[in-house]
């Protein structure tokens, strides 16, 4: 007992440790937290000489931290004495970001710019890249139209919409310095993305940066370092959400007091309804029961995909070659999409002096569906479930109900094939020469190859009009036909550089770029369409019929940019940042006068924490900088085929007198006048860090984009289509915030990052004009993509209310009858017209927001990554989701509809011959906001005794689910984010309940690094 007691006191007793705490260098650090291990209420501060003096339990270990360093753990045994040297960290302290043209040191960044590193989303089944970025970056919006295989691709946004009509409102996106597509990059190839977001960051960029840029690193070659990594998955999709469509006799009841309502007597009597599934068991061919859902949604779904990548580093050279392969099927047959890529990233550093850098990448992608695919949805979500399919000897029923079965194209392939072929072929080659320390040259030349094809092939179909094939057949259409296309696109890019960095009284620093780029662009395309193929199987243009149908066609277009740019960045100690970029641009899409723009950016950072007064403060705020930034930016993203004088011509021919004349016509009126769209930013922020663990970043910003194209009216006798003029301005204004927090205890790792954003979208001024199409308006004082119908304001629910609206507001003169909808009288006229329509929502989402967790414990990690729109509307219209329109089925939700004994429903009365319901209203917009499990992943790597033993340097395996689960009161059945469509500058409403849904994947995989 005595003995015991003394050993566990000599474990409590106290020993005070004293020591300095020193750089690489021998400086004193001053703010070093020196902490007791496993213990952290006991902790010091190293003082202005780095000195300190702590007193730990006997045996325990100290650990020495701060910002800018890695930590140091040291056991003092009996020493009192401790001399600590803190090595940096380079990753913090030289944390750089890629910026245009250069990098710089994530602390000195005076713009918005958001780093993304591939730990973000690596190991995530991702096959269109730009999905990578949604709910990971604050301001950045992605937009996913649906799931279909190789078109699942994402609409970026940064910042909200700025323009509409002419211009794209796409951010411009280069890889590796040059200008690429995100989505034809391979994910297990990118090392970090940054995406410059005000105008500040981007100037340097000019007319090419008014959306926006995205600046992608791909993986490269570590010095000293080879390796052989294999990265692959298999997994299954299933559709996200599917519309609950009603059964047979549901439907048959609905049908009936339809019908009834409209007056008519139906042939659904109550006998009809209550036998029917015995005569379909009975006489399936009579009395046909079908789930088109289960007929047309048999593909697997399976897909997977595979890369493995080579390094290899002696001596003056590094390279890392890379291939890869994607299969990924639908989930409706006859959909597939597959994709093979190359990438060479090569590094030779000749001397200290002169370095070279040759990548060359190589992408090709092939899309298989069937011509009829785009139907496909459509129709299993309209055709209701007494439309026969197949006859009872499994031949194919006919057309019905006035629409074409698409069974047999998409469980048998027949009715044609459609196929499109995409190669993309890429070099760069860059040289930098860098006579002295503080002195940098630099010569990039990167052209670009894009082939692409299509093929579109529609084959006759055979239908039975009985079974067993004893009447004769019929086709869908009078004779097949075929279309196909070409496309060569060639892209050159030149860029020349130089920077001079120098340091001066060990306190200013400055930092001086310029350069020059040369940019062209040729397009060619030609198309062919022949019909009455006699060989189907041989479909090839020439195999068509030589007749009067046959046509062919091609266009030719192209355009060139030379800029002239400079960046000055000067610092006093890192701790008064200043940076100044311009830009000239010449654009050959302009006439001359017009051509050039002028785009200048200034900028500043105030850091804080280098003031010597926050020394006392710096072990707990280890970072607060202020920030703000004004620049300009123009736009010159109008169509390829524009030219400043005349923008297309029409050739063809004229007769008179027996002799044929050639002629060329103009269908659109030139505007020499027209010039950039110029956009106006101011951007203040703020960037916080807490104990080096916790982090915060949040901005505020105002974009005004002045002289937006757009086509104003012109009087019709002129017979031609208006010129695009510079008449447009548009207004956004929003505020992005970003949080994270990141710490270890022992073994055990956790994590989490937020970001929350929101943009109000304002058209200025449309010189008293109005765009768009159907439900969607763009007008002054309204948001792009507004949505413009009836201001529904109630239902009359019983006989008299509906008399109170005939008499004193009638509704398109048609009588209102109970269970009809009443809209708002908007311009007090006393009836309902399509005058009253106005703007009743915006497709333009707001209160974007995203939340990453994470958790690691030893070789286990487990990640979840939420998404989100906190408002934003949409609209579906048609047999989508209104009753009894265009000979569509019901939904199970239509079963609460207004009738006479349930006249608190929430649907209107059912009718096949009043159109008062079903005409675009508030009614049938839905609130499309979401929250998503966008992934969860799970991961386990080897401990490396096992690792080593097996003669590998690293094993793990990995499990994710993407869609997971979507909380919405969108409509059910319908996926919310390809409901509103907002993030696009060309958005569709009312019809996108046809497109390919989303889907949940499922996939396991491996990667394996020897």
């Amino acid at each position: 007992m005595v003995l015991q007691r003394t050993s566990t006191d000599a474990r409590k007793a106290k020993q005070t440790v004293k020591g300095g705490v020193k750089d690489q260098k021998g400086q004193p650090v001053v703010g070093a937290t020196v902490m007791e291990k496993g213990n952290r209420n006991n902790g010091v501060i190293s003082d202005a000489d780095g000195n300190f003096s702590i007193n730990i339990t006997n045996g325990s270990s100290v650990i020495v931290s701060c910002i800018g360093y890695k930590d140091v753990e040291v056991n003092p045994g009996t020493r009192s004495n401790l001399d600590i040297i803190l090595e940096d960290d380079m990753e913090l302290l030289d944390e750089v970001v890629v910026v245009g043209y250069d990098t710089q040191k994530k602390v000195n960044l005076t713009g918005s710019v958001s780093a993304v590193s591939f730990e973000q989303f690596n190991n995530r089944p991702v096959v269109q890249s730009s999905t990578a970025l949604q709910g990971i970056a604050p301001g950045v919006t992605v937009t996913t139209g649906g799931g279909a295989p190789g078109s699942d691709s994402g609409t970026i946004r940064i910042r909200g919409i700025g323009t509409f009509g002419g211009s794209s409102a796409s951010p411009l996106v280069l890889i590796d310095g040059v200008q690429g597509d995100l989505n034809s990059l391979d994910a297990a190839l990118i090392d970090k993305i940054s995406v410059l977001k005000d105008a500040a960051s981007s100037a340097i960029y000019g007319s090419r940066a008014a959306n926006g840029v995205i600046l992608v690193t791909t993986k490269r070659a570590e010095k000293g370092i080879s390796r052989i990594t294999y990265r692959g998955y298999v997994g299954l999709q299933k559709a996200v959400t599917r519309p609950d469509l009603v059964n047979a006799e549901e439907y048959m009841t609905l049908s009936r007091e339809a019908t009834e309502n409209d007056g008519g007597e139906s042939i659904y009597t109550d006998d009809y309804i209550k036998n029917y599934r015995m005569n379909n068991w009975l006489d399936p061919d009579a009395f046909p029961i079908t789930d088109w859902q289960d007929l047309l949604m048999t593909g697997s779904g399976l897909t997977h995909n595979h890369s493995i990548s080579m390094s290899a580093s002696s001596g003056k050279i590094r390279t890392m070659a890379s291939f890869g392969y994607l299969n990924q099927e639908g989930i409706i047959k006859s959909s597939e999409y597959e994709r093979y890529n190359f990438r060479n990233n090569l590094n030779v550093d000749f001397n200290e002096k002169i370095k070279m850098r040759l990548d060359v990448s190589v992408i090709y992608g092939h899309r298989k569906i069937n011509p009829y695919q785009s139907g496909v949805f459509n129709f299993m979500n309209a055709r209701d479930p007494l439309m026969l399919a197949k006859w009872s000897d499994g031949s194919y029923a006919p057309f019905t109900g006035g629409s074409l079965n698409v069974l047999p194209m998409i469980e048998n392939g027949e009715g044609g094939n459609q196929r499109s072929d995409a190669l993309r072929m890429s070099a760069l080659f860059g040289l930098t020469y860098e006579p002295t320390g503080w002195l940098t040259f630099d010569f990039t030349f990167a052209p670009r190859i894009t082939l692409s094809s299509s093929h579109r092939f529609i084959d006759l179909v055979k239908y039975h009009s009985d079974p067993y094939g004893t009447v004769s057949s019929i086709t869908n259409n009078a004779y097949n036909h075929l279309t196909e296309s070409r496309n060569y696109t060639v892209y050159g890019n030149t860029i020349f550089t130089a920077s001079f960095h120098k340091t001066f009284a060990k306190s200013h620093n400055v930092k001086l770029l310029l350069g020059a780029e040369y940019d062209t662009r040729d397009d060619n395309n030609i198309s062919a369409y022949r019909q009455e193929f006699t060989y189907p199987q041989y479909d090839v243009i020439s195999a068509g019929a030589d007749n009067e149908f046959k046509n062919n066609s091609g266009t030719r277009a192209g355009w060139s940019l030379l800029s002239y740019f400079g960046r000055l960045n000067y610092n006093f100690k890192e701790r008064y940042l200043v940076e100044g970029n311009i830009r000239f641009d010449g654009s050959s899409r302009f006439a001359k006068g017009n051509r050039w723009g002028i785009f200048p950016s200034v900028s500043g950072a105030w850091r804080v924490t280098e003031e010597p007064f926050m020394t006392s403060v710096k072990n707990t705020l280890t970072e607060l900088k202020f920030r703000a930034s004004y620049g300009e930016l123009g736009n010159q993203n109008i169509s390829d085929s524009y030219y400043p004088t005349v923008q297309t011509l029409t050739i063809s021919s004229i007769s008179a007198n027996d002799i044929i004349y050639p002629m060329v016509g103009l269908n659109v009126l030139a505007n020499e006048d027209i010039t950039w769209e110029t956009s106006k930013m101011l951007d203040v922020g703020i960037d916080a860090a807490f104990w080096n663990k916790l982090t915060f970043t949040a901005d505020w910003y105002r974009k005004i984009t002045d002289g937006i194209l757009m086509r104003l009216d012109i009087p019709s006798t002129i017979g031609l289509t208006a010129p695009y003029q510079n008449a447009g301005r548009v207004r956004n204004i929003g505020w992005e915030v970003g949080l994270g927090y990141h710490d270890t205890i022992g073994d055990f790792s956790y994590g989490a990052d937020a970001n929350l954003s929101d943009v109000r979208n304002k058209i200025l001024d449309m010189k008293g004009t109005t765009g768009g199409s159907g439900v969607i308006r763009n007008q002054e004082g309204s948001s792009i993509n507004s949505l413009y119908a009836l201001k529904c304001i109630g239902m009359a629910r019983t006989q008299e209310e509906a008399d109170e609206v005939n008499a004193s507001c009638p509704q398109y003169n048609q009588t209102t009858c109970p269970g009809d909808l009443i809209y708002e009288d908007c311009n007090q006229d006393g009836k309902i017209t399509d005058d009253d329509r106005q703007i009743i929502g915006s497709m333009i989402p707001r209160y974007t927001y995203g939340l990453t967790l994470d958790l690691g414990w030893k070789g286990l990690g487990i990640s979840a990554q939420f998404q989100g729109v906190g408002k934003v509307d949409g609209y579906l219209s048609g047999y989508f989701t209104q009753p009894c329109v265009q000979g569509g089925t019901f939904r199970k939700e239509h079963l609460n509809r207004w009738s006479e004994s349930t006249p608190d429903g929430k649907f209107p009365r059912m009718s096949y011959a009043s159109d008062l319901n079903t005409k675009n209203s508030s009614f049938w917009m839905a609130d499309a906001s979401y929250l998503r499990l966008k992934n969860l992943q799970v991961n386990y790597r080897l401990p490396k005794k096992l690792t080593d033993r097996i003669r590998m340097e690293s094993v793990m395996f990995f499990a994710n689910a993407t869609n997971l689960f979507t909380l919405t009161d969108y409509y059910q059945g319908y996926d919310p984010e390809t409901g509103y469509q907002g993030g696009t500058d060309g958005a569709t409403a009312g019809d996108v309940g046809s497109n390919y849904p989303l889907v949940s994947t499922y996939t396991f995989g491996v990667e394996i690094k020897f």
